[in-house]
């Protein structure tokens, strides 16, 4: 009976807890979403890359390509964690391989990196026009 009435008591308190936690993670990210500038999706951005004509286009296009350079970073930064992780704890199945999961990881970071530097390459060429179609000649 002590068991019955001790186990509803705490799943009580884990309900309210997480309730209580939801409104406020909802809130900051609604909050953060409404400080961010006009976004550009994938899609628009795919097609504005082949209709650019203004500098207002390329200079959304240049902050399209730093928001991706700079979503590639944050995924970069994940996969170092993961293999600082796998480095301390390394998973029973490495033993079984000849290549370390550590390395996968450290293989994705390399990638995520060279993504982001490209993203970023971009976004200084799509200023670069911006700045070249803003200026009179």
């Amino acid at each position: 009976m002590k068991t019955t009435v001790l186990t509803a008591l705490i799943m009580i308190a884990l309900i309210g807890t997480g309730a209580a936690q939801v409104p406020q993670s909802s809130t900051t990210a609604l909050v953060s979403v409404k400080q961010l500038t006009r976004n550009v999706s994938r899609k628009q951005a795919a097609q504005l890359i082949n209709t650019a004509n203004t500098p207002e286009e390329h200079r959304e296009l240049a902050q399209y390509f730093r928001q991706e350079a700079q979503r590639k970073r944050d995924k970069e930064q994940y996969y170092l964690e993961i293999v600082a992780t796998y480095r301390l704890h390394p998973p029973r199945v490495d033993v079984y391989r000849n290549v370390p999961t550590a390395d996968l990881y450290v293989h994705l970071a390399d990638e995520a990196a060279d993504a982001a530097l490209a993203d970023d390459r971009r976004a200084f060429l799509e200023d670069r026009f911006a700045e070249g179609l803003s200026t009179p000649k």
